[in-house]
């Protein structure tokens, strides 16, 4: 629910041990791992164990995407506005393989998309 997650992203339950799994904030990519939730253990296309790193962007609530579609009528002014926030965010915000062209990698990616 990105209208009660709005600004509170890190308290989510999608970012539960249980579910997508959390992250310490501790070491940044590639050395953050993912050890809990239905990617724990996994390892990246590059190799290396998939990693997160919350970031401080925060999700776009119903009253920024009801701006964003209003306020731009011509397709070329909405659609870079789109890819900047609320696409782009959560790949910032996860971070780590998530905030790179490795996004693929991690499920949170199709959960997004």
């Amino acid at each position: 629910d990105w209208e009660r997650d709005d600004a509170e992203e890190r308290f989510s339950t999608t970012f539960r041990a249980k579910t997508f799994g959390t992250s310490s904030g501790v070491g940044g990519w590639p050395d953050n791992c993912v050890t809990e939730g239905v990617a724990a253990g996994w390892t990246a296309s590059d190799g290396e164990c998939l990693s997160r790193n919350w970031g401080r962007a925060g999700f776009a609530g119903a009253m920024e995407i009801s701006a964003i579609i209003t306020s731009n009528a011509a397709f070329r002014n909405f659609r870079p506005v789109l890819e900047g926030n609320p696409h782009a965010a959560p790949h910032i915000y996860v971070s780590g393989h998530m905030g790179s062209y490795l996004s693929p990698d991690d499920p949170l990616f199709f959960v997004h998309h």
